[in-house]
């Protein structure tokens, strides 16, 4: 009996340490809050269109990172830091690198799980370019 209650409990401290910090995210919302929202046709005309980002790139990251993190990307910027401003390592669960790579392989036929590290990014805009490198390396060939 006891061994079981111990891995229930142990269970629950795993989940708590691999599940998403919700204050934490809360926080970034109301800091992003300030700022404009825009559609997913703004913020791609606004931000990626003159920097040769293809349109579905631009999509792909405007709703899945919105999904992974649970952050307002509407209000998201290039300029704005992965680690230091969106805290995506603590908003985010565990895993959502590898869950990102795999849409982005169903959306695009694109395996990225052997290249594709996060920790590598510094800002939205250094995670857009290459993604949008990437697809259009593959269109190239």
């Amino acid at each position: 009996m006891w061994r079981r209650l111990r891995n229930i409990f142990g269970s629950l401290r795993a989940y708590t340490d691999l599940s998403p910090d919700l204050r934490t995210r809360q926080r970034v919302n109301r800091f992003l809050r300030d700022r404009p929202a825009l559609s997913e046709d703004e913020w791609f005309e606004q931000f990626w269109q003159a920097q040769g980002v293809v349109q579905p790139i631009a999509a792909f990251v405007y709703t899945q990172m919105q999904t992974y993190s649970g952050l307002d990307f509407s209000r998201v910027r290039p300029d704005d830091h992965l680690t230091e401003d969106l805290y995506l390592p603590l908003v985010c669960w565990f895993d959502w690198q590898t869950s990102f790579a795999e849409d982005f392989l169903a959306s695009f036929g694109l395996d990225l799980s052997d290249r594709f590290d996060p920790q590598s990014f510094t800002t939205v805009k250094e995670l857009v370019i290459f993604l949008n490198h990437q697809l259009l390396s593959v269109n190239r060939s």
